[in-house]
């Protein structure tokens, strides 16, 4: 008999399982307990296992001829595999690495950039905006509402005329959404090429504890950029302005900051427990929906619940009355 074929996984980690196991309590070690602190909105900090957090049902999959595609979840688990032989050598205080390693860093680093929700709909965003613009564009010419008006009344058997469907259209009804699951994954991997090279140009410092602090935090958006655009072209932020830079918890006691300044391209440095304090700010004012950290804190739960209210909710995008707007 011919050997089951083996079933593909349901749950899809948009942060990766080992890398979430850096960040685990090392007061719970002792028990044998693997366990990180999560931290959701409106909610109080709970311990979790990491490979129970940070996970969608197929969110690496797409749909082509009714059939589900794996194919992005395969790659993700490559580059995975060959990652994280670096990870636990930088976890380990060996900061020696050679130029393929430095390369395999960079993208997984890029790669921990474009994998999450966060990203997802950064570039939903804008191939919404650019729909919204062509549809604009579109519309604009009367020829053109005459056949949407007919392809509309052949849809719904219902006539409709090109005036009622440009009333409706201006009137912020209908609101656009980007649905092509399979672009958003090409996206994802193409800006991922895009900022291995960046971040590998960057300069590179591992931070690393005093251990007078409780350690560093990480979340569902790891790779917190600074001095570039809130709202971003995807990507191009990196290389907005010379003062760019970003953080990147590798572990509890190590954290990889990158910038464009002169110097040079890798060193070590001790950082204080002001220092991480500070670095913990900005990695929970740039998370998305979630945190994941070695402790159980108050006040890191009262700072991520202001920076998710102070962000609000996604805006829609539609057309009314004749403009593109966001609301």
């Amino acid at each position: 008999m011919a050997a089951a074929m083996p079933s593909e996984p349901k749950q899809h980690h948009y942060v990766q399982r080992a890398y979430l196991e850096g960040f685990a309590d090392p007061d719970l070690a002792p028990r044998g307990e693997c366990c990180i602190w999560a931290y959701l909105p409106g909610k109080s900090p709970f311990r979790q296992k990491p490979e129970r957090i940070a996970k969608r049902n197929y969110y690496y999959c797409f749909d082509r001829e009714n059939r589900r595609q794996f194919d992005f979840e395969h790659t993700l688990q490559e580059l995975e595999d060959i990652s994280l032989p670096i990870l636990r050598k930088l976890r380990g205080h060996s900061f020696r690495i050679n130029p393929e390693e430095r390369l395999t860093l960079a993208g997984y680093v890029a790669l921990a950039y474009t994998r999450v929700p966060r990203f997802e709909g950064i570039v939903n965003r804008f191939a919404m905006l650019d729909m919204a613009f062509k549809m604009q564009e579109f519309t604009s010419d009367p020829e053109n509402l005459k056949i949407l008006a007919r392809e509309e009344t052949e849809k719904t058997g219902k006539e409709v005329t090109p005036e009622e469907l440009l009333k409706t259209l201006n009137a912020g009804n209908v609101y656009l959404t980007q649905t092509n699951r399979g672009w958003s994954l090409e996206q994802m991997i193409r800006v991922m090429m895009l900022l291995q090279r960046i971040i590998f140009e960057m300069r590179w410092t591992f931070l690393i504890t005093d251990g007078s602090d409780s350690g560093f935090l990480t979340s569902d958006n790891p790779v917190s950029v600074f001095d570039a655009p809130m709202v971003d072209i995807p990507g191009t932020g990196f290389l907005s302005s010379p003062d760019t830079y970003f953080t990147f918890p590798v572990s509890r006691q190590i954290c990889l900051m990158a910038n464009h300044t002169p110097g040079q391209s890798q060193r070590v440095a001790r950082i204080s427990a002001a220092g991480v304090r500070q670095v913990n700010k900005g990695t929970i004012n740039r998370a998305d929906t979630q945190l994941y950290a070695p402790f159980r804190s108050q006040e890191v739960q009262e700072l991520h619940d202001s920076a998710v209210s102070a962000r609000g909710k996604p805006k829609r995008i539609m057309v009314k009355q004749g403009k593109i707007v966001e609301e």
